[in-house]
């Protein structure tokens, strides 16, 4: 997905340096008006040190190291003119594309892309902030258009529709999974489907629970197990369900299955790892240095895959 900045953040931008919107800039992004170039090509939202570094430079003032908006940053230091800014938008970056997985299946839904998308916050000098993406798609109202390409993962895919696949996918790591799901459901893959999803709370966090429980009930999802955190003293996790049907899985790998990983690189996808090493080691009754070459053994065959970020 391509992003754009927030519209009253680049009026507000324009009208602080008096720069001529309208104005035509050649840039590394294309040949582009002002006001295009703000709204829709370059990252003006949180601006890296690099990127601060050379604004110090231009404006001729002392900046401390920092990752700040553009808006702010001109409040603070401001240009002297609007030729100073025009070369202020010449050292800007262009506006990175967010990449999601795609959570439906082309079978499933015909002519149609679906995402599955969390609004990310964190906080910056104590206040709250948003990722640019997922609050730019939070504010689009219905039947917009939306800049996106497809990039293709040419790994992260079904096998053969007679094989049994293991899926685990914590929060909006369930986003392929459902596609995946939909797309055997479809087809009418013959293999088995065991999905392992996780969250905070199962009242408000349960994503995609009517489908999944309807694939259950329908057979196409041989086995479903859900872990939220929070709903409990203890926090429970999605490599905890695994440990616990340790026994099972062991037998689903030596039945040749695929294993696939979404979501969180750290700490979740590192945590699945170790589970599956412990699994390996307690039920297929092997040495630390014999589970090691079992699960390597699943990467090389191309049985143990993983979309984390």
């Amino acid at each position: 997905i391509l992003p754009y900045n927030h519209l009253p953040v680049a009026e507000a931008i324009v009208s602080l340096t008096g720069v001529d919107r309208e104005k035509e800039m050649e840039h590394r992004t294309g040949r582009h008006s002002v006001f295009n170039l703000l709204q829709k090509k370059l990252n003006i939202a949180y601006l890296p040190e690099r990127v601060v570094k050379q604004y110090s430079g231009i404006v001729k003032q002392e900046i401390p190291e920092t990752k700040i908006g553009l808006l702010d940053l001109l409040k603070i230091y401001p240009v002297q003119d609007t030729q100073q800014f025009e070369e202020v938008i010449s050292i800007l970056e262009p506006i990175t594309p967010r990449l999601y997985s795609i959570s439906s299946s082309p079978e499933a839904h015909s002519g149609e892309v679906h995402i599955t998308v969390a609004k990310d916050f964190f906080t910056i000098n104590e206040e709250t902030k948003y990722g640019l993406c997922s609050d730019h798609l939070s504010l689009l109202p219905v039947d917009c258009e939306v800049e996106f390409y497809v990039h293709k993962n040419n790994e992260f895919r079904l096998p053969a529709e007679d094989k049994d696949v293991i899926m685990i996918g914590p929060g909006t790591g369930i986003a392929p999974f459902r596609s995946f799901i939909a797309e055997r459901d479809a087809v009418g893959a013959s293999g088995r489907n065991w999905l392992f999803f996780g969250e905070q709370h199962f009242a408000s966090d349960f994503l995609y629970q009517t489908e999944l429980q309807n694939w259950v009930e329908t057979g196409v999802l041989t086995k479903l197990n859900v872990a939220f955190s929070r709903d409990q003293q203890q926090k429970i996790y999605v490599q905890h369900k695994m440990l616990k049907h340790g026994a099972e899985f062991f037998s689903w790998l030596e039945s040749g299955a695929y294993v696939y990983i979404c979501g969180k690189k750290e700490p979740m996808s590192a945590d699945v790892e170790l589970a599956v090493l412990q699994i390996i080691m307690e039920h297929g009754n092997r040495s630390e240095d014999q589970a090691i070459q079992y699960f390597e053994k699943l990467k090389e065959q191309g049985r143990f895959l993983k979309d984390v970020y």
